[in-house]
């Protein structure tokens, strides 16, 4: 009786002991952890909060909608692929070669736009929203992403990457800028930061745009050292309308101008606007237009600007004039 229960249940266990030991030895080949589930990869989302769509090919059609991806299109060598240009885009000098599917006024001609067969649109801060939803609804693959934070802008970088298929040129360029980045906070660093009014546009007389808290500019004077007069203001976007009063409540020590001339953008006219007199900046002739591109563009061009602004703020920890490039 004993020895038929041994033999009924003997070649089962003896089986079971097997699989354990073949599983031991598997744990033990792969480092003795059991294998670790894929993770899932993070979803990149557009200005609109809606994940992006990646192409399975490279497009090979693309059109920007405004300068600043025109020229992160162009730093990722895809010249050859860009199709049209928006009206202000002006650099790289070969795109402005290219057919302009914008006026002057912002205006953009869907017609146009759909007869090109683009196979990729795009665009960033939500500038172009409305032509944004209309492009999406005649089927073309419109991606306009965020760009508000120096974060932002390199992240977009990288989305164009993959968007493009040129990841390893992408990630290249980021960590080239970041690296710029770190040189230039570490040059400033020690240095005693001046109080700066970063304005933006100044068409309304009285009442001047300026960068305020939570933008690519306010990093910038961040990472160039200096102090945000208006760093605690974040209305209308960070880009809030101040008043004379506020700013000379303010009393910065510099005041730069990243307008284009035509918008306020001229120092000279700065020290002719009333009561202004009594500022700092003006009483030490403080007052400084930079390029407007390199200033209100979140492109790769934004740590040009960086540079300028901090050589600006900080002449004495940098060898050498102003670049060329800052005017």
């Amino acid at each position: 009786m004993r020895i038929r229960v041994i033999s009924r249940w003997f070649f089962p266990c003896l089986l079971v002991l097997c699989f354990l030991l073949l599983a031991a030895c598997g744990q033990s080949q792969n480092g003795g952890s059991a294998a670790q589930p894929s993770p899932t990869p993070t979803v990149v989302r557009d200005i609109y909060g809606t994940p992006v769509v990646f192409p399975k090919t490279a497009p090979q059609r693309l059109i920007s909608l405004v300068p600043s991806m025109s020229e992160i299109l162009a730093a990722l060598h895809l010249e050859s692929r860009i199709v049209a240009v928006d009206y202000y885009t002006d650099y790289p000098t070969q795109l402005t070669r290219l057919p302009r599917i914008s006026d002057a006024n912002g205006d953009y001609n869907v017609e146009r736009i759909v007869a090109l067969h683009p196979d990729l649109v795009l665009s960033s801060g939500g500038l172009t929203e409305k032509y944004d939803a209309q492009l999406t609804r005649l089927g073309l693959h419109v991606v306009d992403l965020p760009d508000n934070t120096i974060a932002l802008m390199l992240a977009e970088i990288q989305t164009v990457g993959r968007l493009t298929f040129t990841e390893n040129t992408a990630d290249a360029l980021v960590k080239q800028l970041q690296q710029r980045i770190a040189q230039i906070r570490q040059a400033v660093k020690g240095t005693t930061p001046p109080t700066v009014m970063l304005e933006a546009d100044d068409s309304t007389p009285g009442k001047p745009y300026v960068f305020g808290g939570g933008t690519f500019g306010d990093e910038l004077l961040q990472d160039a050292n200096a102090i945000n007069v208006f760093h605690n203001n974040t209305s209308n976007g960070g880009y809030p309308q101040v008043t004379d009063e506020a700013v000379i409540r303010a009393n910065p020590q510099y005041i730069i101008l990243t307008e284009d001339p035509r918008y306020g953008g001229d120092p000279q006219l700065v020290y002719r606007r009333p009561n202004w007199g009594q500022i700092t900046a003006l009483k030490l002739h403080h007052v400084y237009h930079l390029n407007t591109d390199l200033m209100q563009r979140p492109g790769p061009r934004l740590v040009d600007g960086l540079q300028c602004l901090a050589q600006l703020l900080h002449p004495a920890v940098f060898s050498g004039s102003l670049p060329a490039y800052c005017q």
